[in-house]
């Protein structure tokens, strides 16, 4: 299995992001291809000294262990992020997003939704992540999605929940 996802795997991937519906056809999304560990990594280290500062005991604890790592180790991250003047730049990108997990499993990629990284993007350092990354002006980045190949990845769904639907016929 390789370290790293093919070029033309997340070609595939941007492409169904960007065939995602949007309300009235805004598409107000940007996607920022991280393939830099030492970025990754280095976003991921500022995410655990907040969460470590913060209040919040079970945050702390999660990012308390000695294996943490937002990004799961993935070789890999699209940082997704929303035009700022757009009304539904957060359901329109949820959507880009979806495409992009349910593309990534059809191409057998392990993929996570990020939303920890957020937690950087709120804080004083927000904008220097967002210089480093190129995120254009008038864009805030929302959250991440992490990408790659895993042995561990599970192959059939976790159980879900059935009774959270009502027929009326």
């Amino acid at each position: 299995m390789p370290n790293h996802v093919e070029e033309e795997k997340i070609k595939l991937l941007l492409e169904a992001a960007i065939f995602a519906p949007s309300a009235v056809n805004g598409q107000p999304w940007f996607f920022t291809v991280v393939q830099n560990v030492e970025i990754l990594n280095k976003m991921n280290q500022e995410i655990k000294n907040i969460i470590l500062q913060s209040s919040d005991e079970n945050l702390k604890n999660f990012a308390s262990k000695e294996d943490f790592n937002v990004f799961h180790n993935a070789p890999m991250a699209i940082i997704v992020s929303g035009k700022e003047n757009s009304q539904s730049a957060q359901v329109d990108c949820a959507a880009a997003t979806q495409n992009i997990l349910l593309a990534a499993k059809s191409l057998g990629l392990a993929s996570c939704w990020i939303g920890f990284v957020g937690i950087l993007f709120s804080s004083s350092k927000a904008q220097d992540y967002i210089k480093l990354l190129k995120i254009p002006e008038g864009f805030k980045p929302l959250w991440a999605i992490a990408l790659g190949y895993t042995e561990n990845y599970p192959k059939t769904a976790p159980e879900r929940n059935w009774s959270v639907v009502e027929w009326i016929k």
